[in-house]
């Protein structure tokens, strides 16, 4: 991971827009932009300006947390990995992107003990398209639980059928099809034939109490 990526870890995990974060460091928008995108590298001053308000210079730099940090953030938080893959909320795409986490973003462990998750299980990726609307919006960073693959009516499953995915809510017909249902209304349920399972695979479940809970 680059010093950009990892400065923009260190964004998310404080809370920071990219304006706001750029304001408290004394600089603008677009070199906060530049800096994660690893066009330009952060200077002595920016870096000095971005510890007051708790980030971790070390690991911005070296890629190493802190002592005192990793301690004190350890025991509050787990981190999840988040993966540059567009999941449609369309009529279906290719999954495009990197099979690799280009970031993580960190979750109270209060939080996923309250909701019966382990950070182990779950995986972030954006929605694309409007089919989804208005539960789920274009662009929609989700949080996935890849350990709860059990199909239940009437919830919402990210699904891969050969080299497309989607993000659905479910119906499991009597003739052992499964129903692929958008949310919103202008788009038509598609069909899935379970029976040919080699080319279906459930990644997991939405836990859409995910909202408010990233860091």
């Amino acid at each position: 991971m680059s010093i950009g990526a990892r400065l923009r870890e260190e964004r998310e995990r404080l809370g920071f827009t990219q304006p706001t974060f750029a304001e408290l460091a004394g600089t603008t928008k677009k070199s906060q932009i530049d800096y994660e995108k690893d066009i330009t590298q952060p200077k002595a001053n920016y870096l000095a300006a971005i510890a007051e308000v708790g980030a971790d210079i070390c690991y911005i730099v070296t890629g190493k947390i802190s002592k005192e940090q990793k301690s004190d953030f350890e025991a509050e938080f787990d981190l999840v990995n988040v993966y540059d893959v567009k999941i449609s909320a369309g009529h279906g795409s290719i999954c495009s992107g990197n099979a690799e986490p280009v970031s993580r973003l960190a979750f109270r462990k209060d939080w996923l003990h309250k909701q019966g998750l382990h950070a182990k299980d779950l995986l972030i990726v954006c929605a694309t398209g409007d089919s989804m609307i208005p539960t789920i919006h274009d662009k929609e960073k989700l949080l996935i639980n890849s350990a709860d693959k059990e199909l239940t009516d009437g919830f919402i499953y990210v699904i891969r059928n050969q080299d497309n995915y989607w993000v659905k809510r479910i119906q499991i017909q009597f003739d052992g099809s499964l129903l692929l249902i958008s949310d919103n209304k202008l788009y038509p349920p598609m069909q899935l034939d379970l029976n040919d399972a080699s080319d279906i695979e459930i990644i997991g479940r939405w836990v859409p109490s995910s909202r408010n809970a990233f860091y």
